[in-house]
């Protein structure tokens, strides 16, 4: 038999028998396809169990609120005087006076002998002489010598018991009243006046940490946030308030004596002439009215709106708000995501509270009374907010966000003397950004 023939019936045979083979192969390959697909399932899951994704995230950033706090400034428009005036209860001591003081009075020394006891009579004068070296003239008119003489050199008002030559007026309208000179303490209380300011945007910064629980669904995550958010608080307003002026008014008797209004300032001296009708130089006449060393009489007056204060009123500090709630993060794309979160916030804020306020005093030229006060307190306020951000993974670990945010806070009171303010940080909205570290 030809070879060619041998090998043409082998081929077929090989052929029969590979083809009756092949079903076996194929079920073989599949079933060794399905089970590698379940082995490599296995695996990832096996991973994943070891690689647990970051659910840990630490946020700093911004926050710009479109507004900040409202103040409203109450009781405006008290202005003391700061000054302390004894009453008459307390004898003969200085005495300030916006217009004026009355000061404690005693001997001089040329009122006293060589042994310090007085030689002066009270109610009266006194004359003061003093040593002075004269030349000698021939009756040529020359100078042939010269020599000490005793020459009257002062004629002064004595020292009186319960009266003092140490005063000093202001106006000569304290004289209105015959036979007295009176001295006034101004200062004003509230009528009532007010103003308000409500601050304009504001910036702050926030640190927020947070932390994913898990899925709600194969898109949404669940977590908690809290975080702590810094931002100032600074309001301010001037104007002119309407004020009750009150008027304390001490009246120091003159004896009847009639002061002349040129002689306001005392004690007051004029020249003082010789026995010839010559001046003396360095020597004095004295024209000192002696008043009483107490006051006789005391009045007070109150002015209803007698008064316009000018002020310039300010609430400035900073509060540190703590916030803490659930928050929900949706994922659009690998990237991207949504989250919102909402919660119960309180702030610890502190302010100072300065007012400066002056008034003309009336009648009176140039004389001014202000007030310059401050006051610091420090509140603690509840509230809520509620935030709405949109956020980037720029990788696993870092990325960005940017949102709103909406907050709102309870109010209180700050008290200065007598004036209060009522400061409310409100409902605010604003806008909000920074970046963020996953761990």
């Amino acid at each position: 038999m030809p070879i060619s023939l041998m090998t043409l019936r082998l081929l077929r045979f090989g052929s029969i028998i590979t083809l009756g083979c092949l079903p076996a192969f194929l079920a073989a390959q599949v079933d060794t396809t399905g089970k590698e697909e379940e082995r490599l399932e296995q695996l990832a899951r096996s991973q994943g169990e070891w690689a647990t994704p970051l659910r840990s995230k630490l946020s700093v950033g911004f926050r710009m609120l479109t507004s900040g706090g409202r103040v409203d400034f109450q009781n405006l428009g008290v202005v003391s005087s700061g000054l302390v005036i004894s009453p008459a209860s307390d004898g003969p001591v200085t005495r300030n006076y916006l217009n004026g003081n009355v000061r404690v009075d005693s001997p001089r020394a040329s009122e006293k002998d060589s042994a310090g006891n007085v030689i002066s009579t009270p109610g009266g004068r006194y004359d003061v002489y003093s040593t002075v070296t004269i030349s000698i003239y021939d009756e040529a008119g020359n100078v042939t010598g010269s020599q000490d003489v005793s020459q009257r050199v002062g004629d002064l008002v004595s020292y009186t018991p319960g009266l003092t030559r140490e005063w000093t007026a202001k106006s000569e309208a304290q004289l209105a009243q015959p036979g007295y000179v009176s001295f006034s303490d101004y200062n004003a209380t509230s009528g009532g006046g007010s103003a308000t300011h409500k601050q304009g945007p504001t910036g702050g910064v926030e640190f927020q940490f947070s932390r994913d629980f898990g899925r709600g669904s194969r898109y949404v995550h669940w977590g908690m946030v809290a975080g702590i958010t810094l931002n100032d608080i600074n309001s301010k307003s001037a104007g002119t308030v309407s004020s009750t002026l009150h008027v304390r008014t001490d009246f120091y008797s003159t004896g009847g004596k009639v002061v002349a209004p040129e002689r306001l300032d005392n004690p007051n001296f004029t020249t003082f002439f010789d026995s010839n009708g010559d001046p003396i130089a360095n020597t004095s006449y004295e024209t000192t009215t002696a008043i009483s060393g107490v006051p006789e009489s005391t009045t007070n007056d109150v002015i209803a709106n007698g008064v316009n204060v000018d002020g310039r009123w300010q609430v400035k500090g900073s509060y540190f708000m703590f916030r803490f709630g659930p928050s929900m993060r949706t994922q659009i794309t690998d990237r991207l995501g949504l989250v919102a979160s909402v919660g119960l916030a309180g702030a610890y804020a502190g302010t100072r509270y300065t007012a400066f306020e002056t008034f003309a005093v009336p009648n009176l030229t140039d004389a001014t009374v202000e007030a310059n006060e401050t006051s610091t307190t420090a509140k603690f306020l509840s509230g809520y907010f509620a935030d709405l951000n949109v956020e980037w993974a720029a990788n696993e670990v870092l990325g960005l966000f940017g949102g709103v945010t909406a907050q709102q806070l309870s109010d209180y009171e700050q008290k200065l003397g007598d004036r209060t303010a009522r400061i409310d940080l409100g409902t605010s909205v604003g806008l909000r950004g920074g970046i963020s570290i996953k761990f």
